[in-house]
């Protein structure tokens, strides 16, 4: 698949990926989570990001284990050589069934992030507020979210501005893809961002800039609600799970928690 790549043929090497196929990019620009499904939509994403970039694909597997490769990798294309980044690096998963890759999962490294995103940022300044604190506070905070995960992602439309004290978080799992789910949530240390966050998802642990505040397994279909939850003062992000393979879904963030 990556030859095929490598050689211009998006085609040919969406032609390797199940007709249902999930694809997940981590801890990139501006949201820090994209969904990809199926093996047309890779196909017009390749097309659409790599086509006259001189792209470059080098995928190093390292170890295979559960009927998932995982790999490390590092990316060229004239965008990142432009400004100064290139190669920027990445842990890759594919799961592989009957000879095709029905999940694929890409995590942009911590170490690659902090030298991409200010640069970036400084190319497409609108960027940035992708991982800012919602512009109107003007809505009365809430004590009470609903978290929905569907379509194998996270599902959030609700108030970004949250009452400090005691939360209710109901958290209904609609998707039955994977056999265990997550929600959890996180405080960040000053100067980290959600792409940061979700950079930091791949070694499974919380860094030391973070503390998890709220942590909660579900089986598909299964509708809970949790009460008591304590937020502060402060900026919260959420981050939702799926395995196996362990990983991270969908986010959503900043919300805003005000006294």
């Amino acid at each position: 698949m990556v030859e095929r790549v490598n050689a211009g043929d998006y085609a040919g090497a969406a032609e390797l990926f199940a007709d249902d196929a999930l694809l997940y990019f981590v801890g990139m620009p501006p949201t820090g989570m994209e969904v990809y499904r199926g093996k047309e939509q890779f196909r017009i994403f390749m097309e659409e990001c790599c086509t006259g970039q001189n792209f470059v694909w080098e995928v190093t597997p390292e170890r295979v284990h559960g009927g998932a490769v995982y790999a490390e990798a590092r990316t060229w294309m004239d965008f990142t050589r432009e400004l100064g980044v290139a190669p920027n690096t990445f842990h890759e998963v594919f799961v592989v069934k009957d000879g095709k890759i029905t999940l694929y999962h890409s995590t942009m490294t911590e170490e690659a992030l902090v030298n991409f995103k200010p640069v970036l940022f400084e190319a497409i300044p609108e960027l940035a507020a992708f991982v800012q604190p919602p512009a109107d506070l003007s809505e009365p905070p809430v004590n009470e979210i609903t978290v929905t995960i569907t379509n194998s992602t996270c599902a959030y439309d609700g108030p970004m501005t949250l009452q400090a004290g005691e939360l209710t978080v109901t958290v209904d799992v609609q998707d039955e893809r994977f056999e265990k789910y997550a929600v959890t949530a996180f405080t960040l240390e000053e100067g980290k961002d959600l792409l940061d966050l979700m950079a930091s998802t791949y070694n499974s642990g919380p860094s030391s800039w973070s503390d998890m505040v709220f942590f909660k397994e579900l089986q598909p279909g299964e509708n809970r609600t949790y009460e008591g939850v304590s937020v502060n003062e402060g900026l919260l992000y959420m981050v939702c799970w799926a395995s196996p393979p362990d990983m991270p879904i969908g986010n959503a963030g900043p919300f805003v928690v005000t006294e």
